[in-house]
Formats: structure tokens, sequence, C-alpha cells
């Protein structure tokens, strides 16, 4: 008996080893599964099979970011033994992350990459921690380098320059980063955030590819300093950053992206980057800005910036290849004029100021905009994708005809328009206008529209009147809201009768010019998605009530339980 039982276990252990392919596979793809999986699960694989325990202590990629220190206090706590409990899981937590960067470096297992994110923390004294991580990754010729570290990091800090009122409180005792890390010959990725980069000797980055820095402090000189010792450099990121007040980038051959975000003190900055194909500008000071020499850029924003209608007229020829040009919150500019050969993408949204707006760009195919009823002049050209936007500051009927004049103007120019409102009212025109007026968009099957506001109850049967009547005859409408309750309703429709046209409009909107859809409409189907549901709710609208029944969609929230097919 026991003979036998023990010849069933080992036909069991030959049997479980034969399943266990994915354990023989070659320890470098056993490596590349586990760069898809999470800390956690990472570590969780090791007590699959010894492979697993082995693959992970030859694992080159260490990310110790917040879903590893989650269960560590973030703030003081008043409680003492709650606070002693914490102790113990930050120390805990701390000498695990030691250990393994020590396994690695007696190992001589060369990093691919490591991430330690303490930000959350909001404990001091963890400076000389920090030092000792990132020695023993340097010495592990770390690849990739990430940082993100709380405001206190340790007692050695160093306050800023005295006197700077625009210097934040937690950029004024801040982690000083060691200088070794900026002679690193493997660094080939390095993003930093919060910390402070000191007077510097030499800066010899000599594999560095990427650099993204964020909530750093660093002078002018430093910033210089860091810039040319990064020959290779091809993205450059600076968010949040401060301590400079002019930013010159010249000589970077290879510099391909670069994005400067709320960088609050630049007054001044320069761009001689000959191939650089993407830049991105946020700055709330006015401020001195340079790329004319860029001649190859293919991406550019500009954001929050106090532009002059004259500088971005004249800088635009100076980019040939130009293929995208968003223009954000830019409220000095009053007229913008666009001329274009290469422009493909063009993004207007919320410049405050703006008057008019002149398009000479033939081979434009999406343009988006965001803001006030304005003047528009566009030259000939066939959008692909028209997404309008206009802010409805009143009720005054002048406004609702100037909508509507510009809504037929992008017809004529568009193969399709997606409106967008902040509550919906957009839709809503006027009876008294729909009397005098043509509806703006004729011939389209299609139309989505996006309400963008926090409104939970939306008026469905107005809004759906509103766009029947903008855009007669639509097979489909789309109905959207990405705000915290988030729904969609797809309507689509079937007629009585074919339409017919004669000059572009239907006849029965000639003769019934308010509404007509009431009249040749026979059935609605309605699709309805919500965060609310883990399903699509489908209904069915027929005979002479369906008016009635769409009304009932504006209350679907709170009748969920009611599934009924009509």
């Amino acid at each position: 008996m026991n003979r036998e039982s023990g010849d069933d276990i080992v036909i069991m252990e030959e049997v479980l080893s034969s399943m266990d392919r994915i354990s023989n596979l070659p320890e470098p793809i056993l490596h590349c599964i586990l760069s898809f999986l999470s800390f956690k699960q990472v570590v969780q694989t090791t007590v699959l099979s010894q492979a697993w325990e082995h693959a992970w202590r030859t694992f080159p990629i260490l990310e110790f970011d917040k879903t590893f220190f989650n269960q560590v206090p973030s703030v003081s706590c008043n409680n003492k033994i709650e606070a002693q409990l914490g102790d113990e899981k930050l120390s805990r937590a701390l000498n695990y992350v030691e250990g393994t960067l020590r396994t690695r470096r007696r190992e001589m297992i060369r990093l691919d990459k490591f991430t330690l994110d303490l930000y959350e923390l909001r404990v001091k004294e963890l400076g000389p921690f920090v030092d000792r991580c990132i020695f023993s990754a340097l010495e592990s010729d770390v690849k990739e380098l990430k940082l993100a570290l709380p405001f206190h990091t340790s007692a050695r800090v160093v306050d800023t320059r005295p006197g700077m009122p625009s210097v934040d409180a937690h950029n004024k005792r801040c982690y000083n980063l060691p200088q070794e890390v900026l002679c690193s010959k493997s660094i080939q990725v390095l993003a930093l955030s919060c910390c402070k980069l000191q007077s510097l000797r030499s800066v010899k980055l000599s594999s560095l590819k990427k650099l993204c820095l964020t909530s750093v402090y660093a002078a002018d000189q430093v910033l210089e300093s860091l810039v040319d010792g990064c020959p290779l450099i091809e993205h450059l990121s600076l968010v949040n950053c401060l301590g400079f007040n002019t930013l010159d980038l010249s000589g970077l051959t290879k510099l391909n992206e670069f994005k400067v975000l709320n960088c609050l003190e630049v007054l001044w900055l320069s761009i001689q980057a000959l191939n650089v194909k993407t830049v991105s500008i946020q700055l709330s000071l006015p401020c001195d800005i340079n790329v004319a020499s860029c001649k190859n850029i293919k991406f550019l924003t500009l954001r929050l910036l106090s532009l002059k209608d004259e500088w971005l007229c004249s800088q635009i020829p100076n980019f040939p290849f130009l293929e995208n040009l968003n223009l954000v919150g830019c409220d000095k500019l009053k007229s913008i004029k666009i001329s274009s050969l290469s422009l493909k993408t063009l993004k207007i949204f919320e410049c405050a100021g703006l008057i008019e707006v002149k398009i000479e760009a033939p081979n434009l195919s999406i343009f988006r905009y965001e803001g006030d009823v304005v003047s528009f002049s566009i030259g000939a050209m066939t959008l692909l994708e028209t997404h309008l936007s206009f802010d409805k500051n009143n009720s005054d009927i002048d406004w609702y005809s100037e909508y509507i004049g510009l809504l037929a103007m992008f017809h004529n120019v568009s193969k399709a328009v997606n409106l967008e409102s902040y509550e919906g009212e957009n839709a809503d025109i006027p009876e008294d206008l729909r009397q005098i007026r043509s509806s703006p968009f004729y011939g389209y099957n299609n139309l989505d529209f996006v309400i963008t506001g926090t409104r939970v109850r939306v008026a469905i049967k107005n809004t759906i009147d509103g766009l029947l009547w903008i855009s007669p005859h639509l097979r489909t409408v789309t109905i959207k809201s990405f705000y915290l309750n988030w729904f969609s309703f797809k309507f689509e429709f079937s007629y009585k009768k074919q339409a017919v046209y004669e000059g572009g409009i239907a006849q029965c909107c000639k003769s019934r010019p308010i509404s007509c859809w009431r009249q040749c409409i026979e059935q609605v189907v309605v699709e309805y998605t919500s965060n609310c549901v883990n399903n699509v709710k489908r209904y069915i609208f027929n005979g002479e009530d369906i008016w009635e029944k769409i009304d009932w969609l504006a209350d679907l929230d709170t009748s969920l339980a009611w599934s009924v097919e009509l």
C-alpha cells in the first residue's frame, strides 16, 4: 500500500514537472514575462519553482513605486502604537529595497531600470537611505534611473536663494542629488522629481538620451551645465521646475522632443535644435520665446503663453514641416492667422481674447475649436473631422444666429462635424430662429454630441429635437458625457419614407421648418451605457408617442431597474 502510494507520488511529480513547461523556458524569456507584471506579482512568482526564484534574483528591473510603499503611513501619526507599527513597516520596506540592490550588486547583475518612488511618504531623514540606493544602482551600471522623493528627505539640505518669493516652500528644503549621478556613463534615462541640483563641477552623462525633471530646483548655470553635458539627449522635459530665468538650448543635434511646463520663473527661452520634431511650451509669465531655427518641427503646442498676434503670424512660416499646431489658453491673441501648406491638425482652445481666425491650410484634415463665437475665414480645404465647442454666455438670438452661420460654414468644408456643449444648451435652437433660418447641416448620416459639463440630468428630448433640426434625417445620433457619471446614448432612426432633396434641402423640411422629423420618423432604437451598468441597455420606440418615450430617457439613471423593451 505504501509502495503504491510512493509510486503515485513519483508519477504525480513527473506529471507536474511535464506540465510546468514555462519554468523550463530560457531565463531571458522569463525576464521578459516578469517585465509585464507588477512588483508584487513578480515577487509572488518566486514560489512557483526554483527557476522562477532564480529569474527574480537575476531580474534587472527593480521598480519600488507607490504600490510597494502603499502600506507605509504617508504622514505623522498621533497614536503612538500606530506610529510604532508604521515605523516598523517602513524599516522593513527600506531594508528590503537595500537588500535587493545588494543582491544584484553581489551577483554582478547590471540593472536595466531602478525606480524609487518615495513621494507620498512625507518622512524625514531618508537622505542617507536614498544615497545608498543611488550609489548601489550606479555600481550596477543602471541604465534607467527614476527617483521621486518626498519634500523632506535629508538632514543635509540646502535652502534655496533667500528672498525669492516665487520659490515654493517645498523647494526650500529638498534632497540634493549626488554629483556622481551626473557623471554616470551607463544612465540612458534619468527622471528626477522633488530634488535640487547643486553647483555642478562637471556633467558627463555621455549615454543619456532622455532627461525628465519634475519639481526640481536648478539655477541658470546649473541647468546650462547639465544640458551641455548630455550630447546625445533626444528627449528633454522640464515640469514645475524653479531656480532658472533663462533657458538656452543650443548645440543639441540629437534633440527630438522638448517640453517645458509651469516653470514659473522662466523669462527667456531659446531653442536652437535643428532636428527637434516636438515642442510643447506652457509658461505663465510673459516670456521671450525664440524657436525660429527649429526648422523641422512637426508638433508644436503653445499653452497659457502671452503671445502677440504678430509673433505667431511670423513664426508659423518658419516651420515648413509643421503638421500639428495646438494653441491653448493664449488669452493675448486677438487675431490668429495661420498660413501653412504642411499643417494637418489644428487645435484652438479657450483663447479668451480672440476676435477672428483666418486659416489658409489646404492640407488641413482635423480642426478642433473651443471658445467664443468669433469671426472665421477659411480658405479652400476639405476637413475630414471638425470638432466644435462654442461657449454660450447668453441667450441672445444674435448669438444663435452667428452660431448657426458658423456651423453652416464648417459643414461646407467638412466631411464630418462633431459638436460639444457644456450642458447640451448649444443644441436647443430657439423656435423663432428655426422659422427664419435653414438647418446648417444636410447630408450627414451620423452626428456625435459631447456634453462636457457637470450636469447630471440632461434634457434628452430637447437635445435630440435640436440636433435633428441642425442636421435633419440623421441615421444615428450619439450623445456622450465623460464626467464622473459618464453615459452614452446612441439613437438609430428609421424614417417613413426617404427624404427628397432639392438644392440641398429636404422637401419635408421646407414644408415643415420646425421639427419635421416628428412627422417623418417611424422607429427609434436606443442603446444606453453608463458607469452605473455593466451591459448595454437597449430600447425600441415606435408609435405616435415616440416623443414622450424619448423624454423618459432623461430619468434613466434613476430607473435602471426598469429594464424593458417598448
